[in-house]
């Protein structure tokens, strides 16, 4: 007998539950349901409904799970464990809990995207409410569909870093840049960052939709260009600069404009190796030049890069700002140095 009680005690709510007829189980998720409403205000009964409901949440019958699903659709508290594993459930029923729920936030349906289904994708990207961590996170694990469904939304604010993230994994879909590019109302950060990433008939779509002059496009494509360039190599140690620097020249993205506006980002180490590549000289050679001890040298360097007078000056006014003191020649090109200045100086990037 002593026995036969221990194993009763034993017996968890679960295995309660899974001894029920279909019918009983399905009447007992209705019930709870009702007993996890948020207003419900007795704590033992909506803690004793929690734990039926988490035992009837991984019930073997699908309709059991769908009735439940059915009746906390609306709720906008629900304990996280029953939450995540409706969303995670089978289709049928998922998305209709998904499109509607307002128990998810927005970090957790982030969280959520990357175990859901195609299906579950688009009844999120539908939302109203659809929030900006949940989106990036479409955009990211998503399909083309759901891409474009987040992109129609209207409730979804489409800044630089989400556009960022579309022209990265969808640039070559002309459905997912269309959308983008027919976007009304995007901010004209966001288009002149998409400009130099997109076709030329998307460009000029663009200029027109926003009314964009041609020499302020064709600026916005540059300084686009370089902001992704000095994302790729801004922490890049100098001999993968000059790896860089050679894989832009062969590409013929190489330009003397490329090289003034990294260097004036700080990264000296793209102006040694770019005047070091346009005039077949060493990094050394290029380094000593630009102390200016000799303006002679400094002129021939110019004339081998194929500079013209405004870059050359450029050019000089950098040499004098970074190479010209004597403090600055001892640390440009010796990296055991370059942490002796104050913190509050910009450390020059130089080349090895």
């Amino acid at each position: 007998m002593s026995e036969k009680r221990d194993t009763q005690k034993n017996l968890t709510a679960s295995d309660c539950i899974s001894s029920l007829a279909v019918e009983e189980r399905i009447a007992l998720a209705r019930k709870a349901g009702e007993q996890l409403a948020p207003e419900l205000r007795n704590k033992d009964k909506y803690l004793a409904a929690q734990r039926v409901a988490e035992a009837l949440v991984s019930d073997l019958c699908l309709e059991v799970r769908e009735t439940l699903a059915f009746e906390l659709r609306k709720y906008k508290k629900l304990p996280k464990s029953i939450a995540v594993k409706i969303a995670c459930d089978v289709d049928e029923i998922a998305v209709p809990f998904l499109r509607v729920t307002p128990a998810l936030s927005d970090a957790l349906m982030a969280e959520l995207i990357p175990l859901l289904s195609d299906n579950a994708h688009l009844a999120l990207a539908v939302r109203s409410d659809l929030g900006i961590k949940a989106s990036r996170q479409l955009i990211c694990h998503a399909n083309d569909n759901a891409a474009l469904t987040v992109i129609c939304n209207p409730s979804v604010a489409i800044d630089t870093s989400l556009a960022s993230l579309l022209l990265d994994h969808f640039g070559n879909n002309r459905r997912v840049i269309e959308a983008v590019v027919g976007r009304p109302n995007l901010a004209l950060s966001v288009v002149t960052h998409i400009l130099q990433q997109v076709s030329d008939d998307f460009q000029r779509q663009l200029c027109d939709t926003y009314g964009i002059e041609a020499q302020i496009s064709k600026s916005a494509a540059i300084n686009s260009q370089h902001e992704t360039i000095w994302r790729r190599i801004r922490h890049a140690a100098p001999g993968q600069i000059h790896a860089h620097v050679i894989d832009l020249r062969q590409a013929g993205k190489l330009t003397p404009d490329l090289m003034l506006g990294m260097a004036d980002r700080g990264c000296l180490a793209f102006l040694e190796s770019t005047l070091a590549v346009l005039s077949s000289r060493t990094l050394t050679d290029v380094r000593e030049t630009l102390h200016l001890a000799n303006p002679k040298q400094f002129r021939a360097l110019m004339q081998d890069c194929d500079l013209d007078v405004p870059q050359a000056q450029a050019v000089q006014k950098l040499a004098r700002r970074h190479y010209g003191a004597a403090r600055g020649r001892r640390e440009v090109g010796n990296p055991a140095l370059w942490h002796s200045r104050p913190a509050a100086r910009v450390l020059p990037q130089s080349a090895a």
